[in-house]
Protein backbone atom coordinates (compact mmCIF):
# COMPACT_ATOMS: atom_id res chain seq x y z
CA UNK A 1 0.00 0.00 0.00
CA UNK A 2 1.30 3.73 -0.65
CA UNK A 3 1.46 5.29 2.26
CA UNK A 4 1.36 8.84 2.90
CA UNK A 5 4.32 9.55 5.24
CA UNK A 6 5.96 12.90 4.58
CA UNK A 7 4.10 15.83 6.77
CA UNK A 8 3.64 19.37 5.06
CA UNK A 9 3.65 22.24 6.54
CA UNK A 10 1.86 24.62 4.85
CA UNK A 11 1.70 28.09 4.46
CA UNK A 12 -1.91 28.72 5.60
CA UNK A 13 -1.30 26.78 8.73
CA UNK A 14 1.77 28.21 9.36
CA UNK A 15 -0.20 31.80 9.17
CA UNK A 16 -2.76 31.09 11.27
CA UNK A 17 -0.13 29.69 13.99
CA UNK A 18 1.36 33.41 13.75
CA UNK A 19 -1.99 35.15 14.31
CA UNK A 20 -2.36 32.81 17.54
CA UNK A 21 1.14 33.53 18.87
CA UNK A 22 0.33 37.30 18.38
CA UNK A 23 -2.89 37.23 19.61
CA UNK A 24 -1.25 35.25 22.96
CA UNK A 25 1.42 38.09 22.73
CA UNK A 26 -1.26 40.91 22.82
CA UNK A 27 -3.21 38.80 25.66
CA UNK A 28 -0.28 38.43 27.78
CA UNK A 29 0.44 42.44 27.49
CA UNK A 30 -2.92 43.15 27.93
CA UNK A 31 -3.29 40.97 31.05
CA UNK A 32 -0.49 43.98 32.92
CA UNK A 33 -2.38 46.98 31.96
CA UNK A 34 -4.05 48.02 35.35
CA UNK A 35 -2.42 44.91 37.05
CA UNK A 36 -1.06 45.32 40.72
CA UNK A 37 2.78 46.67 41.44
CA UNK A 38 4.12 43.54 41.25
CA UNK A 39 2.15 42.52 38.43
CA UNK A 40 0.73 38.83 39.33
CA UNK A 41 -1.69 38.70 36.85
CA UNK A 42 0.74 38.96 34.02
CA UNK A 43 3.61 36.82 35.54
CA UNK A 44 0.82 34.01 36.46
CA UNK A 45 -0.25 33.79 33.21
CA UNK A 46 3.40 33.39 31.93
CA UNK A 47 4.15 30.99 34.41
CA UNK A 48 0.73 28.92 34.18
CA UNK A 49 1.39 28.51 30.20
CA UNK A 50 5.13 27.96 29.83
CA UNK A 51 4.67 25.33 32.92
CA UNK A 52 2.19 23.40 31.21
CA UNK A 53 3.61 23.24 27.48
CA UNK A 54 6.79 22.67 29.03
CA UNK A 55 5.51 19.77 30.73
CA UNK A 56 3.65 18.29 28.02
CA UNK A 57 6.74 17.94 26.26
CA UNK A 58 8.11 16.35 29.39
CA UNK A 59 5.94 13.78 29.70
CA UNK A 60 5.37 12.71 26.06
CA UNK A 61 9.49 12.14 26.25
CA UNK A 62 8.44 9.71 29.60
CA UNK A 63 5.82 7.94 27.99
CA UNK A 64 7.75 7.12 24.55
CA UNK A 65 10.69 6.06 27.16
CA UNK A 66 8.31 3.72 29.43
CA UNK A 67 7.02 2.32 25.49
CA UNK A 68 10.14 1.58 24.23
CA UNK A 69 11.89 0.12 27.33
CA UNK A 70 8.52 -2.41 27.41
CA UNK A 71 9.15 -3.18 23.79
CA UNK A 72 5.47 -1.92 23.10
CA UNK A 73 5.01 -2.24 19.41
CA UNK A 74 1.84 -0.77 19.06
CA UNK A 75 2.94 2.98 19.02
CA UNK A 76 5.65 2.24 16.57
CA UNK A 77 3.30 4.52 13.96
CA UNK A 78 2.69 6.91 16.02
CA UNK A 79 6.14 7.56 17.69
CA UNK A 80 7.43 10.41 15.58
CA UNK A 81 4.85 12.43 16.97
CA UNK A 82 5.71 11.76 20.58
CA UNK A 83 9.26 12.59 19.63
CA UNK A 84 8.54 15.67 17.79
CA UNK A 85 6.45 17.04 21.46
CA UNK A 86 9.16 16.12 23.62
CA UNK A 87 11.38 18.17 21.71
CA UNK A 88 9.63 21.22 22.72
CA UNK A 89 11.51 21.14 26.61
CA UNK A 90 13.91 23.15 24.03
CA UNK A 91 11.85 25.93 23.70
CA UNK A 92 10.74 25.05 27.70
CA UNK A 93 14.47 25.81 28.37
CA UNK A 94 14.34 29.46 27.47
CA UNK A 95 10.52 30.13 28.15
CA UNK A 96 11.16 29.25 32.10
CA UNK A 97 14.75 31.20 31.76
CA UNK A 98 12.72 34.26 31.98
CA UNK A 99 11.27 33.24 35.27
CA UNK A 100 14.50 32.72 36.25
CA UNK A 101 15.72 35.56 35.59
CA UNK A 102 12.75 37.19 37.29
CA UNK A 103 13.96 35.67 40.47
CA UNK A 104 17.48 36.67 40.51
CA UNK A 105 16.35 40.68 39.60
CA UNK A 106 13.08 40.58 41.92
CA UNK A 107 11.38 41.36 38.89
CA UNK A 108 8.29 39.03 40.21
CA UNK A 109 6.73 38.33 43.58
CA UNK A 110 5.56 34.48 42.67
CA UNK A 111 7.67 33.01 45.34
CA UNK A 112 7.18 34.31 48.46
CA UNK A 113 10.87 33.11 49.44
CA UNK A 114 12.37 35.00 47.41
CA UNK A 115 11.51 38.27 49.26
CA UNK A 116 14.76 39.82 50.67
CA UNK A 117 14.85 39.98 54.15
CA UNK A 118 12.27 37.05 55.14
CA UNK A 119 15.51 34.49 55.81
CA UNK A 120 17.13 37.25 58.23
CA UNK A 121 16.29 37.03 61.84
CA UNK A 122 17.09 40.52 62.51
CA UNK A 123 14.18 41.73 59.60
CA UNK A 124 11.41 42.44 60.24
CA UNK A 125 9.70 40.30 57.75
CA UNK A 126 11.50 37.02 59.15
CA UNK A 127 9.57 34.25 58.72
CA UNK A 128 10.71 31.29 60.76
CA UNK A 129 8.98 28.36 58.46
CA UNK A 130 10.25 29.82 55.07
CA UNK A 131 13.53 30.21 56.46
CA UNK A 132 14.52 26.44 57.60
CA UNK A 133 13.60 25.72 53.86
CA UNK A 134 15.85 27.97 52.76
CA UNK A 135 18.37 25.71 51.78
CA UNK A 136 15.98 24.27 49.06
CA UNK A 137 14.29 27.65 48.19
CA UNK A 138 16.72 29.54 46.90
CA UNK A 139 17.80 31.28 43.91
CA UNK A 140 20.48 28.85 43.21
CA UNK A 141 18.72 25.83 43.78
CA UNK A 142 15.80 27.00 41.46
CA UNK A 143 18.22 27.91 38.77
CA UNK A 144 19.09 24.06 38.68
CA UNK A 145 16.33 22.54 39.19
CA UNK A 146 14.28 24.20 36.29
CA UNK A 147 16.51 24.76 33.48
CA UNK A 148 19.22 22.91 34.59
CA UNK A 149 16.81 19.91 34.55
CA UNK A 150 15.64 20.89 31.80
CA UNK A 151 18.50 21.04 29.76
CA UNK A 152 19.50 17.58 30.75
CA UNK A 153 16.42 15.97 30.22
CA UNK A 154 15.91 17.74 26.29
CA UNK A 155 19.68 16.37 25.44
CA UNK A 156 18.12 12.70 26.49
CA UNK A 157 15.06 13.75 24.18
CA UNK A 158 17.48 15.07 21.37
CA UNK A 159 19.77 12.01 21.48
CA UNK A 160 16.92 9.55 21.47
CA UNK A 161 15.35 11.49 18.68
CA UNK A 162 18.61 11.63 16.68
CA UNK A 163 18.73 7.55 16.73
CA UNK A 164 15.53 6.89 16.12
CA UNK A 165 16.10 9.19 12.59
CA UNK A 166 19.50 7.36 11.84
CA UNK A 167 17.49 4.59 11.97
CA UNK A 168 15.84 4.96 8.95
CA UNK A 169 19.30 4.81 6.99
CA UNK A 170 18.67 1.20 7.05
CA UNK A 171 18.28 -0.66 3.69
CA UNK A 172 16.20 -3.20 6.21
CA UNK A 173 14.97 -3.40 9.56
CA UNK A 174 17.94 -3.50 12.05
CA UNK A 175 17.68 -3.77 16.03
CA UNK A 176 21.39 -1.82 16.62
CA UNK A 177 19.87 1.84 16.88
CA UNK A 178 16.83 0.25 18.50
CA UNK A 179 19.44 -0.87 20.91
CA UNK A 180 20.47 2.12 21.45
CA UNK A 181 17.17 4.02 22.07
CA UNK A 182 16.15 1.60 24.47
CA UNK A 183 19.34 2.25 26.44
CA UNK A 184 18.64 6.16 26.20
CA UNK A 185 14.44 5.41 26.95
CA UNK A 186 15.72 3.07 30.27
CA UNK A 187 18.35 5.80 31.71
CA UNK A 188 15.50 8.39 31.06
CA UNK A 189 13.09 6.59 33.36
CA UNK A 190 14.82 6.92 36.68
CA UNK A 191 16.04 10.68 35.54
CA UNK A 192 12.76 12.33 34.70
CA UNK A 193 11.09 10.80 37.46
CA UNK A 194 13.11 11.47 40.30
CA UNK A 195 14.03 15.04 39.14
CA UNK A 196 10.42 15.86 37.94
CA UNK A 197 9.88 15.94 41.77
CA UNK A 198 11.92 19.26 42.40
CA UNK A 199 11.15 20.79 38.90
CA UNK A 200 7.42 20.74 40.18
CA UNK A 201 8.31 21.54 43.73
CA UNK A 202 10.33 24.43 42.52
CA UNK A 203 8.25 25.79 40.05
CA UNK A 204 4.29 25.27 41.46
CA UNK A 205 4.15 24.28 45.07
CA UNK A 206 6.64 26.79 46.20
CA UNK A 207 4.26 29.85 45.55
CA UNK A 208 2.25 28.28 48.34
CA UNK A 209 5.51 28.06 50.58
CA UNK A 210 4.57 27.44 54.06
CA UNK A 211 2.24 24.23 52.50
CA UNK A 212 3.33 20.73 52.07
CA UNK A 213 2.45 17.64 50.49
CA UNK A 214 4.28 14.55 49.90
CA UNK A 215 1.75 13.70 47.15
CA UNK A 216 1.96 17.16 44.92
CA UNK A 217 4.73 15.99 42.28
CA UNK A 218 2.55 12.39 41.68
CA UNK A 219 -0.66 15.19 41.47
CA UNK A 220 0.74 17.89 39.23
CA UNK A 221 2.58 15.05 36.87
CA UNK A 222 -0.11 12.79 35.94
CA UNK A 223 -2.34 16.22 35.65
CA UNK A 224 0.82 17.04 32.88
CA UNK A 225 0.77 13.52 31.12
CA UNK A 226 -3.38 13.58 30.66
CA UNK A 227 -3.15 17.42 29.27
CA UNK A 228 -0.22 16.37 26.54
CA UNK A 229 -2.16 12.65 25.83
CA UNK A 230 -5.33 14.53 25.07
CA UNK A 231 -3.45 16.96 22.78
CA UNK A 232 -1.87 13.95 21.26
CA UNK A 233 -4.93 12.20 20.61
CA UNK A 234 -6.61 16.05 18.85
CA UNK A 235 -3.37 16.18 16.76
CA UNK A 236 -3.76 12.98 15.61
CA UNK A 237 -7.95 13.02 14.83
CA UNK A 238 -6.02 16.69 13.12
CA UNK A 239 -3.71 15.29 10.99
CA UNK A 240 -6.33 12.37 9.84
CA UNK A 241 -8.51 15.08 8.41
CA UNK A 242 -5.65 16.58 6.60
CA UNK A 243 -4.85 13.04 4.72
CA UNK A 244 -2.10 12.11 7.07
CA UNK A 245 -1.89 8.93 9.86
CA UNK A 246 -3.93 6.28 7.31
CA UNK A 247 -2.65 3.89 9.27
CA UNK A 248 -3.74 4.53 12.21
CA UNK A 249 -6.89 3.22 12.74
CA UNK A 250 -9.96 3.04 15.15
CA UNK A 251 -8.10 0.53 16.83
CA UNK A 252 -5.28 2.55 17.82
CA UNK A 253 -8.03 5.72 18.69
CA UNK A 254 -8.97 2.63 21.48
CA UNK A 255 -5.46 2.02 23.29
CA UNK A 256 -5.04 5.88 23.90
CA UNK A 257 -8.93 6.43 24.95
CA UNK A 258 -8.01 4.10 27.46
CA UNK A 259 -4.96 5.57 28.68
CA UNK A 260 -7.18 8.43 28.69
CA UNK A 261 -9.74 6.80 30.32
CA UNK A 262 -7.51 4.85 33.01
CA UNK A 263 -5.08 7.79 33.72
CA UNK A 264 -7.80 9.98 34.48
CA UNK A 265 -8.96 7.60 37.23
CA UNK A 266 -5.68 7.62 38.76
CA UNK A 267 -5.90 11.47 38.43
CA UNK A 268 -8.83 11.38 40.49
CA UNK A 269 -7.24 8.81 42.86
CA UNK A 270 -4.71 11.44 43.74
CA UNK A 271 -6.67 14.48 43.92
CA UNK A 272 -9.36 12.47 46.32
CA UNK A 273 -6.22 10.71 48.35
CA UNK A 274 -4.53 14.05 48.63
CA UNK A 275 -7.64 16.06 50.01
CA UNK A 276 -9.01 13.26 52.54
CA UNK A 277 -5.84 12.66 53.94
CA UNK A 278 -5.11 16.42 54.53
CA UNK A 279 -8.59 16.95 55.28
CA UNK A 280 -8.18 13.61 57.99
CA UNK A 281 -4.31 14.72 59.12
CA UNK A 282 -6.10 18.51 60.29
CA UNK A 283 -2.62 19.90 60.39
CA UNK A 284 -2.48 24.04 59.60
CA UNK A 285 0.30 23.62 57.37
CA UNK A 286 -1.54 21.34 55.12
CA UNK A 287 -5.11 22.66 55.32
CA UNK A 288 -4.13 25.91 54.10
CA UNK A 289 -4.20 25.24 50.73
CA UNK A 290 -7.47 23.71 50.51
CA UNK A 291 -9.43 25.67 52.81
CA UNK A 292 -8.25 28.84 50.48
CA UNK A 293 -9.69 26.96 47.56
CA UNK A 294 -12.49 25.79 48.62
CA UNK A 295 -13.76 28.74 50.71
CA UNK A 296 -12.67 31.56 47.86
CA UNK A 297 -12.38 29.43 44.98
CA UNK A 298 -15.54 26.88 44.77
CA UNK A 299 -15.95 27.43 41.15
CA UNK A 300 -12.07 26.30 40.48
CA UNK A 301 -12.15 23.73 42.99
CA UNK A 302 -15.42 21.55 42.48
CA UNK A 303 -15.18 22.76 38.75
CA UNK A 304 -11.87 20.77 38.48
CA UNK A 305 -13.31 17.51 39.87
CA UNK A 306 -16.21 17.41 37.39
CA UNK A 307 -14.15 18.49 34.29
CA UNK A 308 -11.19 15.88 34.95
CA UNK A 309 -13.27 13.27 36.04
CA UNK A 310 -16.73 13.23 35.54
CA UNK A 311 -16.43 13.98 32.15
CA UNK A 312 -14.06 11.37 31.14
CA UNK A 313 -15.25 8.80 33.05
CA UNK A 314 -19.17 8.54 31.79
CA UNK A 315 -18.04 10.11 28.65
CA UNK A 316 -15.02 7.31 27.74
CA UNK A 317 -16.99 4.59 30.04
CA UNK A 318 -18.27 2.34 27.34
CA UNK A 319 -15.99 0.45 25.07
CA UNK A 320 -17.79 2.04 21.36
CA UNK A 321 -17.19 5.59 22.28
CA UNK A 322 -13.07 5.02 22.61
CA UNK A 323 -13.65 4.16 18.92
CA UNK A 324 -15.78 7.02 17.33
CA UNK A 325 -13.66 10.25 16.57
CA UNK A 326 -15.85 12.41 17.47
CA UNK A 327 -16.56 11.35 20.77
CA UNK A 328 -12.55 10.86 21.78
CA UNK A 329 -12.10 14.82 19.91
CA UNK A 330 -15.17 16.01 22.34
CA UNK A 331 -13.43 14.29 25.40
CA UNK A 332 -9.98 15.26 24.91
CA UNK A 333 -10.54 18.85 24.31
CA UNK A 334 -12.25 18.88 27.57
CA UNK A 335 -9.57 16.59 29.62
CA UNK A 336 -6.93 19.25 27.98
CA UNK A 337 -8.79 22.19 29.00
CA UNK A 338 -9.62 21.04 32.44
CA UNK A 339 -5.86 19.92 33.16
CA UNK A 340 -4.71 23.63 31.76
CA UNK A 341 -7.63 24.59 34.29
CA UNK A 342 -5.92 22.28 36.66
CA UNK A 343 -2.96 24.65 36.60
CA UNK A 344 -4.73 27.47 36.71
CA UNK A 345 -6.51 26.43 40.12
CA UNK A 346 -2.46 25.58 41.58
CA UNK A 347 -0.73 28.90 40.56
CA UNK A 348 -3.33 31.71 41.37
CA UNK A 349 -4.86 31.60 44.02
CA UNK A 350 -1.37 31.14 46.44
CA UNK A 351 0.21 33.63 43.80
CA UNK A 352 -3.08 35.95 44.90
CA UNK A 353 -2.58 35.85 48.66
CA UNK A 354 1.44 36.10 48.40
CA UNK A 355 0.13 39.58 46.47
CA UNK A 356 -2.33 40.62 48.68
CA UNK A 357 -0.25 40.21 51.87
CA UNK A 358 2.99 42.14 49.85
CA UNK A 359 0.51 44.97 48.77
CA UNK A 360 -0.47 45.13 52.72
CA UNK A 361 2.66 45.59 53.92
CA UNK A 362 3.69 48.05 51.29
CA UNK A 363 0.68 50.18 52.92
CA UNK A 364 2.33 49.11 56.44
CA UNK A 365 5.48 50.74 55.19
CA UNK A 366 7.51 47.84 55.86
CA UNK A 367 10.94 47.26 53.75
CA UNK A 368 9.98 43.87 51.07
CA UNK A 369 13.06 44.67 49.01
CA UNK A 370 11.00 44.66 45.81
CA UNK A 371 10.37 47.45 43.61
CA UNK A 372 7.27 49.66 43.40
CA UNK A 373 6.38 52.80 41.50
CA UNK A 374 3.43 53.28 44.09
CA UNK A 375 5.19 52.59 47.59
CA UNK A 376 8.48 53.96 49.38
CA UNK A 377 10.01 50.86 50.24
CA UNK A 378 12.79 52.02 52.47
CA UNK A 379 10.41 53.12 55.56
CA UNK A 380 11.19 51.08 58.73
CA UNK A 381 8.31 49.28 60.50
CA UNK A 382 6.77 51.64 62.99
CA UNK A 383 7.45 50.58 66.59
CA UNK A 384 5.65 48.18 68.40
CA UNK A 385 3.90 47.52 65.00
CA UNK A 386 4.14 43.47 64.30
CA UNK A 387 4.35 42.15 60.88
CA UNK A 388 2.17 39.75 59.21
CA UNK A 389 3.61 36.88 57.43
CA UNK A 390 3.30 37.22 53.47
CA UNK A 391 2.50 33.44 53.03
CA UNK A 392 -1.20 33.59 53.85
CA UNK A 393 -0.57 32.55 57.82
CA UNK A 394 -2.70 35.00 59.71
CA UNK A 395 -0.24 35.05 63.04
CA UNK A 396 3.24 36.26 62.98
CA UNK A 397 6.72 33.73 63.71
CA UNK A 398 7.90 36.32 65.60
CA UNK A 399 6.76 39.25 68.07
CA UNK A 400 8.45 42.65 68.18
CA UNK A 401 8.95 44.87 71.32
CA UNK A 402 6.96 47.88 72.03
CA UNK A 403 9.51 50.58 72.26
CA UNK A 404 7.55 52.61 74.26
CA UNK A 405 6.34 50.51 76.50
CA UNK A 406 10.04 49.59 76.97
CA UNK A 407 10.82 53.15 77.73
CA UNK A 408 8.07 53.93 80.02
CA UNK A 409 9.08 50.64 82.02
CA UNK A 410 12.43 52.07 82.67
CA UNK A 411 13.00 53.29 86.28
CA UNK A 412 12.78 56.85 87.17
CA UNK A 413 15.35 58.94 88.59
CA UNK A 414 14.60 60.13 92.77
CA UNK A 415 14.33 63.27 93.85
CA UNK A 416 16.59 64.69 96.40
CA UNK A 417 15.58 63.74 99.61
CA UNK A 418 14.55 65.56 102.48
CA UNK A 419 13.12 68.34 99.51
CA UNK A 420 9.15 67.88 99.59
CA UNK A 421 8.49 70.46 97.31
CA UNK A 422 10.87 69.11 94.75
CA UNK A 423 9.36 65.45 95.33
CA UNK A 424 5.77 67.08 95.10
CA UNK A 425 6.69 68.93 92.06
CA UNK A 426 8.16 65.41 90.66
CA UNK A 427 4.87 63.62 91.71
CA UNK A 428 2.92 66.08 90.21
CA UNK A 429 4.90 66.13 86.38
CA UNK A 430 4.71 62.13 86.95
CA UNK A 431 1.03 61.77 87.08
CA UNK A 432 0.38 64.54 84.35
CA UNK A 433 3.32 62.42 82.03
CA UNK A 434 1.24 59.04 82.78
CA UNK A 435 -2.17 60.64 82.19
CA UNK A 436 -1.07 61.99 78.76
CA UNK A 437 0.75 58.63 78.01
CA UNK A 438 -2.48 56.60 78.95
CA UNK A 439 -4.63 58.83 76.60
CA UNK A 440 -1.84 58.61 73.88
CA UNK A 441 -2.59 54.46 74.14
CA UNK A 442 -6.40 54.83 74.22
CA UNK A 443 -5.84 56.97 70.54
CA UNK A 444 -3.49 54.59 69.62
CA UNK A 445 -5.50 51.21 70.31
CA UNK A 446 -8.55 53.17 68.52
CA UNK A 447 -6.52 53.80 65.55
CA UNK A 448 -5.02 49.73 65.47
CA UNK A 449 -8.80 48.68 66.17
CA UNK A 450 -10.44 50.72 63.01
CA UNK A 451 -7.30 49.90 61.35
CA UNK A 452 -7.43 46.06 61.48
CA UNK A 453 -11.35 46.53 60.71
CA UNK A 454 -10.66 48.42 57.63
CA UNK A 455 -7.79 45.69 56.59
CA UNK A 456 -10.39 42.88 57.65
CA UNK A 457 -12.29 44.56 55.04
CA UNK A 458 -9.73 45.24 52.61
CA UNK A 459 -8.84 41.68 52.60
CA UNK A 460 -12.21 40.05 52.43
CA UNK A 461 -12.86 42.14 49.31
CA UNK A 462 -9.49 41.70 47.52
CA UNK A 463 -9.88 37.68 47.87
CA UNK A 464 -13.71 38.22 46.15
CA UNK A 465 -14.33 37.24 43.03
CA UNK A 466 -11.32 38.87 40.57
CA UNK A 467 -11.69 37.77 37.07
CA UNK A 468 -8.17 36.61 36.41
CA UNK A 469 -8.01 34.43 39.37
CA UNK A 470 -11.28 33.42 40.50
CA UNK A 471 -12.10 32.59 36.61
CA UNK A 472 -9.55 32.71 33.42
CA UNK A 473 -10.92 36.08 31.38
CA UNK A 474 -10.10 36.94 27.94
CA UNK A 475 -6.21 37.78 28.61
CA UNK A 476 -6.05 34.48 30.38
CA UNK A 477 -7.84 32.59 26.58
CA UNK A 478 -5.83 34.16 24.55
CA UNK A 479 -2.67 33.65 26.62
CA UNK A 480 -3.34 29.82 26.33
CA UNK A 481 -4.12 30.54 22.47
CA UNK A 482 -0.86 31.98 21.82
CA UNK A 483 1.57 29.17 23.83
CA UNK A 484 -0.73 26.74 22.19
CA UNK A 485 0.11 28.02 18.56
CA UNK A 486 3.79 28.47 19.75
CA UNK A 487 3.60 24.33 20.68
CA UNK A 488 2.09 23.39 17.66
CA UNK A 489 4.35 25.56 14.69
CA UNK A 490 7.18 24.10 16.78
CA UNK A 491 5.55 20.22 17.04
CA UNK A 492 4.80 20.75 13.20
CA UNK A 493 8.17 22.32 12.38
CA UNK A 494 9.92 18.81 13.94
CA UNK A 495 7.02 16.84 12.63
CA UNK A 496 8.24 17.70 8.80
CA UNK A 497 11.85 17.44 9.19
CA UNK A 498 11.13 13.14 9.17
CA UNK A 499 9.17 10.95 7.87
CA UNK A 500 5.71 10.02 9.54
CA UNK A 501 6.20 6.55 9.70
CA UNK A 502 9.51 5.14 10.92
CA UNK A 503 10.32 2.38 8.43
CA UNK A 504 13.12 0.72 9.59
CA UNK A 505 11.80 0.11 12.61
CA UNK A 506 11.75 -3.62 13.70
CA UNK A 507 8.42 -3.52 15.11
CA UNK A 508 6.77 -1.48 12.74
CA UNK A 509 5.00 -4.69 10.94
CA UNK A 510 3.56 -5.46 14.40
CA UNK A 511 2.65 -2.32 14.82
CA UNK A 512 0.17 -2.07 11.11
CA UNK A 513 -0.27 -5.83 11.93
CA UNK A 514 -2.04 -5.06 15.54
CA UNK A 515 -4.84 -2.79 13.92
CA UNK A 516 -5.43 -3.39 10.18
CA UNK A 517 -3.65 -6.58 9.24
CA UNK A 518 -1.42 -4.16 6.34
CA UNK A 519 1.93 -4.92 5.83
CA UNK A 520 4.47 -2.45 4.10
CA UNK A 521 4.81 -4.81 0.75
CA UNK A 522 0.98 -4.76 0.49
CA UNK A 523 -0.07 -8.02 1.74
CA UNK A 524 -3.03 -8.41 4.10
CA UNK A 525 -3.44 -10.53 6.49
CA UNK A 526 -6.74 -12.96 6.76
CA UNK A 527 -7.92 -10.96 9.92
CA UNK A 528 -8.83 -7.18 10.26
CA UNK A 529 -7.43 -7.44 14.06
CA UNK A 530 -5.81 -10.04 15.95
Amino acid sequence: MNLNTQFVFDSKLKRNLMIGMAVGALCLAWSAVGDDAFYTRFWTNYLHNAVFFTGIAFTAMFFLSGQITAFAGWMIVIKRLWEAMSQFMLVGIFLLLVVVIGVWGHLHHLYHWNTPGITDPSSPIYDKIIAGKSGFLNPIFFTVGTVGFLAIWYFWAYKLRQNSLAQDKYETPSFDYYKRERKWAASFLPLGGFLSTVFLWQLIMSIDTHWYSTMFAWYSTISLFLGGLALFIVLILYLQSKGYLEYVTREHLHDLGKYLFGISIFWTYLWFDQFMLIWYGNIGEETIYFKERMDNYPVLFWGNLVLNFVVPFFVLMRNDTKRKAGTMFFAALLVFLGHWLDFFYMIKPGARIAAIEAMEHLEGGHHSGLKSDAKDLSAAPEAGEMPRVLAGVSAPVAEQGHKGGEQHAQPKEKAPAGNAESRAADHEKTSHEENAHAETQDAHAQHTGEHGEEHGHHEEASRGFLLGYTLPGFQEIGVLIGFLSLFLFFFFRQLERAPLLPLRDPFLEESLHHTTGVYIDGEESEHDHH
